[in-house]
């Protein structure tokens, strides 16, 4: 069996193989436009089967223009802008060279102009929430102060500073500065039967060893809660369940180190 390679109606093979073969298609001394290879597949007994793939050459300058589309209709005067960019085999492609300067349309400029007052809104009001919340917490952390059961009479409790840090880089991610955490994902320690228990010990087994699937006022949280044992000391657990204990109206007994050791 052999192969003969033709080009659109060529009468004579372009290329002879034997398959199977590969071949370079030279497509350099055709000219631009639309073009078929035919492909014969020719066996000793002269029967012959046929391929034909269509195909697109592309050697010469590359043309763009602007403001005249196909099928569109017109009427009177036309601006149309045309340009033209080599493309010639072997050649670097430059950018600039195939640039087409075209007016940017209105409704880009609509757009942009959307876009950024929208923009300057939400960050406006994303600001303004934050800073609601930084204060929200400060008055929290003031209450606790004056509610806490062993204050200093110096100031907070000792306790009040290293809780609020380490609610700040531990907690507030999933549960929020505010303490309401996310609906049907992270639970509100904002009196919270749990936080506030007279009894802290479901508290604190909940922050050392973790939790998921906990169903609370019919809303089951399938978000898995990590355990702390091993990144918290008893002190910053402690420090941290009091604070969550005496803010954002809670009002509960601080945990003390020995309580989380005890629990560990």
């Amino acid at each position: 069996m052999r192969i003969e390679v033709f080009i659109d109606d060529e009468s004579a093979p372009r290329y002879s193989l034997t398959p199977p073969a590969t071949l370079e298609l030279d497509t350099v001394g055709l000219s631009d436009g639309p073009h078929r290879l035919r492909v014969h597949a020719i066996e000793d007994s002269g029967t012959v089967g046929v391929e034909e793939i269509p195909f697109t050459v592309r050697n010469g300058p590359g043309i763009a223009v602007v403001g005249l589309s196909d099928g569109d209709t017109v009427q009177g005067r036309i601006p149309v802008l045309v340009n033209a960019f080599a493309s010639r085999p072997g050649d670097t492609f430059e950018p600039t060279r195939a640039e087409t300067p075209a007016p940017i349309p209105t409704w880009a400029w609509v757009l942009f102009l959307v876009v950024g007052a929208w923009s300057m809104w939400f960050a406006a009001s994303d600001f303004g929430e934050y800073s609601a919340q930084q204060a929200a917490t400060t008055v929290a952390v003031v209450q606790v102060a004056a509610t806490a059961r062993t204050p200093t009479a110096a100031g907070p409790p000792s306790w009040a500073a290293l809780g609020e840090q380490v609610y700040g880089n531990k907690c507030a991610a999933c549960h929020q500065l505010n303490g309401q955490g996310l609906p049907s994902v992270f639970p509100s320690l904002k009196g919270s039967a749990v936080v506030t228990a007279a009894d802290p010990t479901e508290h604190i087994r909940t922050v050392l060893r973790g939790l998921t699937g906990k169903s609370i006022g019919g809303v089951t949280y399938a978000t898995a809660m990590p355990a702390f044992a091993d990144q918290l000391t008893d002190e910053e657990v402690a420090a941290v369940l009091s604070y969550e204990r005496n803010s954002w109206g809670n009002q509960a007994a601080p945990v003390k180190p020995e309580d989380v050791l005890a629990k560990r």
